[in-house]
């Protein structure tokens, strides 16, 4: 298993709900494509970025692990579910959560027969149907809130390059390390759009924010 902590010494504003920043906790899963079948796709996760402020120094953390073998994947989930549940209390932000990584990350639970003991979470998530010309994408509301990011790296680049990683080629660190300082170039961004959101938005009211359950059969 691959992963990488650090702690950056920021400055954030709240102005994006009545709370503490300490309560929030962005969340982001990186998968590639394994063909089951020439027709049938599964989604498997391939890395995991979690990045909050600590209370005890107001730093911003940011943890990144990814995988190098279709093995550590069990246990990179397992390690997911041990986050989600110490911080269940929390608040879990991210862009099209709920559709996309909490969709993946439940449907692979399953596959794996894993038993999830963690109460409903929290979930705020940043993708809204309704302002898709500005929330197009993460990048977009990046762009939207005046984030500036010298994106070096497309997303797809992962997708593209993980079978590589797993099968352990040639230049596999190599690619490790530049999908990594990917996951990084959002990481150290997400509490930018905390500070940023009033330029654009209202502040969100937190009894909007949703309940999400891992609803995965007990084996």
């Amino acid at each position: 298993m691959w992963k990488k902590e650090l702690c950056l010494e920021t400055q954030f504003i709240n102005n994006f709900y009545q709370g503490p920043l300490h309560s929030l906790v962005f969340i982001d899963l990186e998968f590639f494509p394994v063909y089951i079948t020439p027709n049938k796709v599964q989604q498997r996760i391939f890395g995991y970025t979690i990045t909050r402020i600590l209370e005890s120094t107001d730093s911003q953390y940011i943890k990144i692990q990814l995988i190098e073998n279709h093995r550590e994947e069990k246990y990179l989930i397992k390690e997911i579910i041990n986050d989600l549940k110490l911080f269940q209390d929390k608040i879990f932000v991210g862009f099209n959560i709920i559709n996309s990584d909490l969709y993946c990350l439940t449907k692979r639970i399953r596959s794996l027969r894993l038993k999830p003991d963690i109460s409903p979470l929290t979930i705020l998530d940043l993708y809204d149907p309704k302002q898709s010309r500005y929330r197009g994408g993460l990048n977009g509301l990046f762009e939207y809130l005046d984030i500036n990011i010298d994106k070096q790296i497309n997303g797809l680049y992962i997708r593209r390059n993980a079978k590589r990683v797993l099968s352990q080629k040639e230049n596999s660190s190599e690619i490790i390390n530049r999908i990594y300082e990917y996951c990084l170039e959002d990481a150290k961004n997400y509490f930018y759009i905390v500070s940023n959101w009033k330029q654009k938005f209202p502040p969100l009211d937190p009894n909007t924010f949703l309940q999400y359950e891992f609803k995965v059969k007990r084996y």
